[in-house]
């Protein structure tokens, strides 16, 4: 018997682990497909662009099907938790910024000796990500 994966297993297959940041992109990438809606057209492509390099763009590759391969995942590193998405051929898209507050969550989470503990911090914040009340969590802004 084959057992579909949901999209947070695909998500966290193709990242290779799971992750504080990993968390932070499903979220962002569901809230834009949200925010977006369908295609507005069947040739037309997602576009992201990330104005910070994190594991959070994995999800990005998974849930938006944006790639750096086919040229609709870029990034314009400024260090900010701060996410763009359109459709190709309109004019209109949805930028998501990470409050500050959520990302004061990711200092430190790296910084355990032992394992268990690292993972009980990394489980601990990833829930906090998944399961914060959106408005803040993040900005919407339809640009």
């Amino acid at each position: 018997m084959c057992v579909e994966k949901t999209a947070w297993e695909q998500v966290v297959d193709f990242h290779g682990h799971t992750c504080p940041e990993i968390s932070l992109g499903y979220r962002v990438a569901q809230i834009a497909m949200r925010e977006l809606g369908i295609s507005p057209a069947p040739n037309s492509e997602l576009l992201v662009t990330a104005y910070t390099h994190s594991c959070a763009l994995d999800a990005f590759q998974v849930l938006n099907r944006a790639t750096y391969g086919r040229g609709t995942l870029l990034v314009n590193e400024k260090k900010q938790h701060v996410y763009h998405f359109q459709y190709t051929g309109t004019s209109e898209g949805v930028q998501i910024s990470l409050r500050s507050e959520i990302l004061d969550h990711l200092v430190g989470v790296h910084d355990y000796e032992n394992r268990r503990e690292q993972q009980n911090k990394y489980l601990e914040t990833i829930q906090f990500f998944l399961k914060i009340e959106e408005a803040l969590f993040c900005i919407i802004e339809k640009i």
